[in-house]
């Protein structure tokens, strides 16, 4: 690229106008490089011949019955090719069913956690009055909270892809294939609470009475992986004459062939309880025969139109057996009964979207699709919207040498998208797509394992970075345009790399460069934090706080479900005949408040002394159930933090200096964070509006954050200077407070030798050493980057061998730390091992229900930990084991395999182990 070239493209950077220019006549440079893309990946191709088969191995064209992905497609128990297990392992599929247990909230004092995702933990939709997943075990109706797995599915299957815990109860059991002797009382995968006003009193569930019955997993069926809903072609959905739902071209003002998909899917199936026909509802609407004249669908369902309803809906017609009607097209089979369907081989924005459209509002995100591009308006200047990402339509060259056009979500997000195209097809690829420090604490061991495509890899890291400013690094591309804007103005030379690479090392690329996010054209507030990024780095990231209340007792530690909440609230109408919800008292049903409707739901009390009302009502419920002397408030918190991480802005749209730092008398931005500015104390958001202050003191409203303050007009606030400071200390995305945990419980990942050594953050030389104890070339890793600082640097390996595979091959691990008390160390002093120098660490192997193994499968295991100890010799450290963390015995040298001094960074040791369920820690040798 030429000099003029390069000024050019920098003029970008500081021309809104230029840039327009430029982009209309072509002349941006392709990132990384300038090989032609190979985009191949993206179309859709034919897939080999298969047949459609039955959860019994019939051919739906004999049975009538819908189709089994699992049959059909898994080599487990099935006709296909690929390891449906495995891939239903993925953390999309589970959302938390394999870290649910019951009591996983009570250390957190949020007892009404079963789990951190959303199976289990705080559910995405309902605001204020979010329902609770019901424990495993539960004593009785009382106790059962809002939903049971079975109503889970149906409220929220339209936003999942099946499998997981649409499929496999929490200990790992399919549903349907569970024995009536094995299933308890109110266990909460098989049993389901029902309301007499479903839908009523928020966005699923319902209000008013319910009742606690077992649900007939076998009528319903389980949802299987629903694999078409990321691997159809969106594009080729139609709608067929057979079906009945209008003209084709919705000319007649009837609804879309993807509109009606949905319906059918989400609506009718999920939502109706028939779960094992969710997946078969794609075949109703993809065109599998898209050469043929007129094209062709596998299936019409059976329905029976509502008169006068343009769109149209219907009803579905039902078997003697209660099941809908399915007709298979056996005209687009082949021959021999298989189909060829057009099928991709990433998933297209469309089919991501179809799940993360929630991202609208959440992250004023669009999806990947055409109307992210950037534009050229009439005038020849940019045009961008809410909507708009500078990256569509870049050219990326990856580290191998694989050029792609940024198109879609796979290109940030897909492990293998950067593959050799001749590379032969993964059959049995494990699904867990890459992913960073988010805000959903689901598989928290797979953060940064790898991430998703991270900034700091394709404009720094890589080996072609992209530089669109065509500078030699960031540094200099951050320094040089500063200084042509003069922002640099009044600082000396000398000066300049290291300030521009401070606001490198601390502010996130995301925190200027997204910007004016907005919800379906309406602008939000953007927050600021600090969170954990690229290479571990702390940095301020934008986000999105979620802001909501529950209702706790604060003497039981009892979270009220929404149906308790519900059930002293009444819809009524007023005298001038608008509707409010009564709150009634649950003894004598007599109305002592009012809460405001919104919507179809009830909101909130409008002055203090409803909110009393409501909060006594509240206390008469636990206490009719058994509490003694409840007393519940309303907690305010932030359930999550939804990180920002697209829609990014060309940089002439990016955040200025300005809106940070203040200029001095002389000109020059002041090195000091304005207090007016995006990260000063003036950036206020209202988190809530209480109608009395009063709430607050006298103990009915908690605020459960740090940084929340109550004026005195009711509002609840938090200032982005008070958020900063506290996320610095913990910076946690969601209640769980994952980075701050003591306690981390996750599977042990199958790699390569390399890839374990590599994860676990050993060198080559350490691996020289650990070569031994794994023989096989193939290690289970334990270990996570996410927990207390004393965590993230622990790891257990073991080999994989013969006896791991004969087992089933799914682990788990638990490590806990905490630091040694006084009587610890005084124990370890009396023994003459030294002067402690580590926490002390619990560990646990366990099988994938959870119950702790008394032997290591393989017979050994690798343990690093952390050094932060003085010694500079390998002698003079004591690695000590304890098989009740009060006896200790010091770890024989010859399975001390490896020890690290401490120096800028922590060091370490790895030693071998026998037993799997131990105490470990460190001491110096004394003198």
């Amino acid at each position: 690229m030429s000099e003029a070239q390069r000024m050019r493209i920098h003029r970008l950077q500081i021309c809104p106008w230029l840039w327009a220019v430029c982009l209309f006549a072509g002349i941006l440079p392709s990132y990384g490089g300038e090989a032609p893309a190979d985009n191949g990946f993206d179309r859709a191709v034919l897939h080999p011949a298969i047949p459609l088969l039955d959860e019994s191995g019939r051919h739906v064209l004999e049975s009538g019955l819908p189709y089994s992905p699992k049959t059909s497609c898994g080599n487990g128990s099935g006709s296909g090719c690929h390891d449906y297990a495995k891939i239903t392992r993925g953390y999309h599929f589970e959302q938390g069913r394999d870290e649910a247990r019951d009591g996983f909230g009570k250390k957190l004092g949020l007892p009404q956690l079963a789990g951190p995702g959303y199976f289990g933990g705080y559910n995405c939709m309902s605001g204020n009055a979010p329902g609770w997943l019901a424990r495993k075990s539960n004593g009785g109706a009382a106790e059962f909270a809002d939903f049971g797995a079975p109503d889970l599915v149906r409220y929220c299957g339209s936003c999942h892809a099946g499998g997981g815990w649409g499929e496999l109860d929490r200990n790992g059991v399919r549903y349907d294939e569970q024995s009536a002797e094995a299933v308890k009382a109110f266990d909460g995968d098989y049993f389901s609470r029902q309301f007499q006003e479903s839908g009523k009193g928020g966005h699923y569930g319902g209000s008013g009475p319910s009742e606690v019955v077992a649900w007939d997993w076998k009528k319903s069926g389980v949802r299987e992986a629903d694999c078409m809903l990321c691997h159809a072609d969106f594009s080729r959905l139609k709608k067929f004459s057979a079906s009945q739902l209008g003209a084709a071209d919705g000319a007649d003002g009837s609804d879309s062939a993807a509109t009606h998909y949905a319906r059918l899917r989400d609506e009718k199936f999920i939502g109706g309880g028939f779960f094992r026909y969710a997946a078969s509802a794609i075949w109703e609407f993809l065109d599998v025969r898209p050469d043929s004249e007129g094209g062709a669908a596998l299936l019409a369902v059976e329905r029976s139109p509502t008169a006068g309803t343009a769109a149209p809906d219907y009803r579905l017609v039902l078997d003697d057996q209660g099941n809908p009607k399915l007709h298979w097209n056996r005209e687009a089979f082949d021959e021999s009964g298989k189909i060829q369907v057009p099928m991709l081989r990433f998933p297209a924005s469309d089919n991501c979207m179809y799940c993360h459209k929630t991202g609208n509002s959440r992250r004023g995100f669009y999806g990947f699709g055409p109307e992210v591009r950037l534009r050229i308006g009439p005038d020849g200047a940019t045009v961008t919207d809410f909507r708009t990402d500078v990256h569509k339509g870049s050219v990326w060259s990856e580290d191998n040498g694989q050029v792609r056009s940024i198109e879609n979500c796979n290109a940030c997000h897909a492990k293998q998208y950067y593959k050799q195209p001749s590379a032969n097809v993964d059959l049995d690829a494990d699904h867990n797509f890459p992913k960073g420090n988010g805000d959903n604490d689901i598989r928290n061991d797979l953060d940064n394992m790898p991430s998703a495509t991270a900034c700091e890899h394709c404009h720094d890291k890589a080996v072609k970075p992209a530089l669109p400013s065509g500078h030699k690094n960031v540094l200099d591309a951050h320094r040089e345009i500063w200084k042509a804007n003069g922002d640099m103005r009044g600082y000396p030379e000398n000066t300049l790399d290291r300030i521009a690479q401070t606001h490198l090392n601390v502010v996130a690329c995301q925190t200027c460069h997204i910007s004016k996010l907005a919800d379906n054209g309406t602008a939000f507030p953007m927050r600021y934090r600090y969170r954990v990024g690229y290479g571990g780095r702390l940095k301020i990231f934008p986000y999105k706080p979620a802001y909501r209340y529950f209702v706790q007792d604060r003497t039981s530690g009892r979270v009220l479900n929404r149906y308790e909440r519900f059930s002293v609230i009444e819809e009524r109408s007023g005298s001038d005949g608008g509707k409010y919800g009564a709150i009634l008292d649950p003894a004598s049903g007599k109305e002592v408040g009012r809460v405001a409707m919104n919507g179809d739901g009830f909101g909130e009390p409008s002055s203090f002394a409803d909110y009393k009302a409501l909060k006594q009502a509240y206390d008469i419920v636990l206490g009719m159930k058994g509490y003694a002397a409840p007393n519940v408030r309303f907690v305010y918190v932030e359930s999550n933090e939804y990180a920002l991480s697209h829609a990014t802005r060309p940089s002439p749209q990016a955040v200025q200096c300005e809106d940070c730092h203040a200029r001095k008398q002389s000109g020059a931005f002041s090195a000091l964070i304005s207090a007016e500015g995006l990260l000063g104390e003036a950036n206020v958001a209202e988190v809530a509006k209480l109608p009395d202050r009063r709430l607050v003191d006298a103990g009915i409203v908690e605020l459960g954050m740090p940084y929340f303050q109550v004026q005195d007009d009711g509002r609840i606030v938090e200032s982005v200077a008070d958020v900063l400071y506290v996320s610095r200390l913990d910076p946690s995305m969601s209640i769980l407070k994952s980075e701050t945990a003591r306690t981390v419980e996750n599977e042990f990942k199958t790699l390569s030798n390399a890839e374990a050594l590599s994860y676990a953050d050993l060198d080559e030389a350490a691996g020289q050493k650990l070569a031994a104890d794994l023989a096989s070339g193939e290690a289970l890793l334990f270990s996570s980057k996410v927990g207390h600082g004393s965590l993230r640097e622990f790891a257990l390996i073991q080999a994989r061998g013969t006896r791991t595979v004969a087992y089933g091959g799914i682990l788990k691990g638990q490590v806990e730390s905490r630091q040694a008390k006084a009587k610890d160390r005084a124990r370890i002093v009396g023994l003459g091992f030294g002067n402690p120098v580590a926490d002390i660490y619990s560990v646990a192997v366990m099988d994938a229900s959870g119950k702790a193994l008394q032997g290591l499968i393989e017979g050994t295991a690798l343990v690093k930990l952390p050094y932060r100890g003085k010694a500079k010799a390998r002698g003079r450290v004591n690695v000590l084991i304890s098989r009740d963390g009060k006896s200790w015995q010091r770890v024989g040298g010859k399975n001390l395999l490896v020890f690290r001094p401490r120096g800028e960074v922590d060091g370490y040791v790895v030693v071998r182990i026998k037993q799997p369920a131990v105490y470990l820690t460190i001491a110096d040798k004394a003198g």
